[in-house]
């Protein structure tokens, strides 16, 4: 579903008005869809970019943060893994990951160290920030090879613009995982826009249905046999009403 469904015919629908120029603006349904984007990812942590960071010879320490710009958000589930390229030939080679505090227990003088090698591990040192990340041992890149470090990571999605744009148009899982889930944001820009209305129940309604999608998501991708509930900060599910499969019962594409 591109953008401009999102923000006219979807939001038509769940508004149950056509007004693009009085109340709810073109402006504002543009906004209320950006919104609802980010939120949907921020909740499900759907949105996972992969980056590459150019590895230097003899140089440990690395700002994943700073060579990927402000949409990193934080470390996916996924391998940190060291792409070795000689020629035509990459190479892929999956990092064990640890924090500092793990470095200091069980390797005993990381810290004085000078030799390189081919990093086993990657480190995450949350006193530099975030990001920052300690390779161990540091990279010793021969002059014929290229390494880099391959990050699969969570990140904000950039605003839609362009009416074709697609929801979560780069993301890895992008476009077939997550089409299913468009019509979420819908439902959360609806709720945005249900409050200039001044319609508590239309809003509390919206917003229910999008918690919905919410908990499908995340029940779709939770390990067999695993039975946690995902908190979050508002209680979406509430009266949400029955779900099947992607699609909320009320879904005008049922």
């Amino acid at each position: 579903m591109d953008f401009l469904t999102l923000y006219t015919t979807a939001l038509d629908f769940e508004l149950g008005s056509e007004d693009r120029s009085e109340l709810f603006t073109l402006e504002r349904r543009k906004l209320a869809v950006n919104r609802a984007q980010r939120e949907f990812a921020r909740l499900t942590q759907c949105y996972i970019r992969e980056f590459t960071v150019p590895l230097v010879d003899g140089t440990s320490t690395y700002d994943i943060e700073t060579a990927t710009g402000d949409v990193f958000v934080n470390f996916s589930r996924r391998p940190v893994e060291l792409v070795r390229t000689v020629g035509a030939v990459v190479t892929l080679w999956p990092l064990h990951r640890h924090d500092v505090p793990w470095l200091d227990f069980h390797r005993v003088g990381w810290r004085d160290s000078s030799v390189k090698g081919v990093p086993e591990i990657v480190a995450y040192n949350p006193d530099a920030g975030l990001a920052n990340v300690i390779l161990v041992p540091m990279p010793a890149v021969p002059a014929t090879e290229t390494w880099a470090l391959r990050v699969a990571a969570l990140a904000t999605p950039a605003d839609l613009t362009a009416d074709t744009d697609q929801p979560f148009q780069l993301a890895l899982d992008a476009p077939v995982q997550l089409e299913p889930y468009h019509w979420a944001l819908a439902h959360f820009a609806a709720s945005l826009l249900e409050r200039l209305r001044k319609d508590t129940e239309a809003v509390e309604h919206q917003l229910a249905l999008f918690g919905a999608y919410v908990s499908d998501y995340l029940g779709s991708r939770r390990p067999r046999g695993q039975h946690n509930r995902v908190s979050q900060q508002r209680d979406y599910l509430k009266g949400s009403g029955h779900v099947v499969g992607a699609i909320v019962q009320g879904d005008p594409r049922v």
